[in-house]
């Protein structure tokens, strides 16, 4: 018999594929490149939740101003936890701003996931807060001259600190 000819019979046929090893390498390789991409994953999604943290402040803080502008004062408006006088610092508590608002204004709408039995959540699940004055509001401690101040505590849960996310 021929040296072709053995190639070609039933019994010396050849065949190509992957051992056992060269799968574990592969399979290996692809974990360790997992391993190294799962960090950037974590990093991305916070800065992520802190886009939508700031983005969330702006639009809290514009409904509190617009509240404001429609009704020149915050008694008359019936923003939960502020007064007229002085500065008040409170969280939000309400689907919308504008509780008693006799307008009948929606100053911003809140889906379900966004809000608790407490207010306006942000990504970190802390309630977002607020300060309101007549020019002058302190909120964390820091005079800000301004009428609204909007903030959420951040990732750590503690106001305030380094990962606050302000409207000021």
């Amino acid at each position: 018999m021929k040296k072709s000819d053995m190639r070609t019979s039933v019994y010396c046929k050849t065949r190509s594929a992957f051992t056992l090893i060269e799968l574990l390498v592969v399979i290996a390789i692809i974990l360790i490149l997992a391993g190294l991409l799962l960090p950037a994953f974590s990093s991305a999604r916070e800065v992520a939740k802190k886009a939508r943290a700031k983005s969330e402040v702006n639009q809290l803080n514009t409904a509190l101003k617009t509240v404001l502008l429609d009704y020149r004062d915050w008694t008359s408006a019936a923003v939960p936890n502020a007064s007229a006088s002085g500065s008040s610092v409170g969280q939000s508590t309400v689907r919308y701003l504008g509780g008693g608002n006799t307008k009948g204004y929606v100053y911003m709408e809140f889906d379900s996931a966004s809000t608790n039995s407490n207010g306006f959540i942000d990504p970190w699940k802390n309630v977002y807060k607020f300060a309101v004055g007549d020019g002058s509001v302190t909120p964390q401690g820091v005079a800000v001259a301004r009428d609204v101040a909007v903030w959420s505590i951040g990732k750590d849960g503690i106001d305030p600190s380094q990962d606050d996310v302000r409207s000021w």
